[in-house]
C-alpha cells in the first residue's frame, strides 16, 4: 500500500509538471491591446503603467491602462482593459472588491445601459466611492465585461463550473475582458463609455474568434508587440 501511495503521488507531480506551462501559458489575442486608439473622437490618451505587484494579483494574459483627455471641455477619464483567455480567474476582480481594499469607501452601484454609436446597447454598472477622511476624494466607476465578445455586466456568467477548465489550446475566442472607466462624474463616464465600446468590441475577438480591428483599422500585430515591449 506504502508504494502504490508512492507511485501514485510521484505520478501526479510528474503529471502537474508537465501540465503545469499549459496551464499558465498566456493566451495572445490576434491584436494586443496595446493597439487600441490613444485618438477618440478628440479624446486624447496616454499609457499609465500598472505596479509589478498589481500586474501580478490581476494575472491577465493583457492589458491597456490609459489617461484620457477631451482638451477643449477638459473632461477626463481613464480606461483599463484587462483581457484573460482563462475567464475563471477574473471573478472577484470587481471594482467593489478592488477600490475597497486600496482604501476607497464604496457608496453603491447602479445597473445602467450605454448606447453605442453603431446602436448597440451595452449593459454596464456604475459604482461610486469615496475616501474617508484625512483624505478625501470621490470617484465614479463605470464597469462591463465582455465574454466571448459579447457584452455583459453579470460575472456569474463566466463565475460557473463549466469556466473552471483550463484554456489548453490557447483560443483566444474563449475569454473574457473586464472594461472600467474612471472620472468624477458619472456623465463623463458614460460618455466616454458610450464613445470607446465600439472600439472596445472591434479589437476584441467575436465567439468565432474573427477579430475586427484586422481590416487595418489598428495596424499589424507585430507592430503593437513592438510598442508593448520594453523600452517602447
Amino acid at each position: 500500500m506504502i508504494a502504490v501511495v508512492l507511485v501514485g503521488g510521484l505520478s501526479y507531480r510528474m503529471a502537474m509538471a508537465r501540465m503545469y506551462p499549459l496551464l499558465t501559458m498566456r493566451i495572445k489575442l490576434p491584436v494586443p491591446l496595446s493597439f487600441f486608439p490613444t485618438a477618440i473622437e478628440g479624446w486624447t490618451g496616454k499609457d499609465v503603467p500598472l505596479s509589478e505587484a498589481t500586474r501580478k494579483i490581476a494575472g491577465n494574459d493583457d492589458f491597456v491602462n490609459r489617461f484620457y483627455v477631451e482638451p477643449v471641455t477638459g473632461e477626463w477619464a481613464n480606461m483599463y482593459i484587462a483581457y484573460s483567455g482563462r475567464p475563471r480567474t477574473m471573478v472577484g476582480h470587481q471594482p467593489q472588491v478592488c477600490y475597497v481594499n486600496a482604501g476607497w469607501i464604496s457608496d453603491g452601484a447602479k445597473a445602467e445601459e450605454i448606447r453605442l454609436a453603431d446602436g448597440r446597447i451595452v449593459p454596464v454598472l456604475v459604482h461610486r466611492f469615496h475616501l474617508p477622511p484625512p483624505k478625501y476624494g470621490e470617484t465614479v466607476v463605470l464597469n462591463y465585461y465582455v465574454l466571448n465578445g459579447v457584452a455583459t455586466s453579470d460575472e456569474t456568467r463566466f463565475a460557473g463550473i463549466g469556466w473552471r477548465l483550463p484554456n489548453i489550446s490557447g483560443n483566444p475566442a474563449r475569454y473574457v475582458a473586464q472594461v472600467q472607466i474612471s472620472s468624477q462624474s458619472e456623465a463623463v463616464v458614460r460618455k466616454f463609455a458610450a464613445l470607446s465600446g465600439t472600439r472596445v468590441l472591434e479589437i476584441l475577438p467575436d465567439a468565432s474568434g474573427k477579430v475586427k480591428a484586422q481590416a487595418g483599422l489598428y495596424g499589424s500585430p507585430a507592430a503593437g508587440e513592438a510598442a508593448a515591449a520594453p523600452g517602447n
